[in-house]
């Protein structure tokens, strides 16, 4: 997971922790071939007022709605979400996670 955070994306879906070949087949389905446009996916799911949590679950059930598999959903949805607080700080926040359990 760090090293994801840290290093550069090459577009390769399987860069993303928790993507195997049965996710990528899934997605490219759906027309998201490279991580860019996975993140575009997760970035259109924020919305001026809705906050970290309500975010990445709309992420994660986006992700359950396309058929993607279910042990692998959340961690998706965390790398992703991670990958983006360190560009967008503020956009994700586990600790809210937290809270709201």
């Amino acid at each position: 997971m760090a090293e994801f955070i840290r290093r550069p994306l090459s577009g390769n879906l399987t860069e993303v922790p928790g993507v195997g070949e049965a996710t990528v087949k899934i997605l490219k389905q759906h027309d998201i071939t490279s991580t860019y446009q996975l993140i575009g996916k997760y970035l259109s799911c924020k919305d001026e007022d809705v906050g970290p949590v309500e975010h990445a679950d709309r992420f994660y059930f986006w992700l359950q709605s396309i058929g993607t598999p279910g042990g692998f959903r959340a961690g998706i949805v965390h790398a992703i979400a991670e990958k983006m607080n360190v560009t967008f700080v503020g956009i994700y926040d586990p600790d809210a996670y937290e809270a709201a359990e």
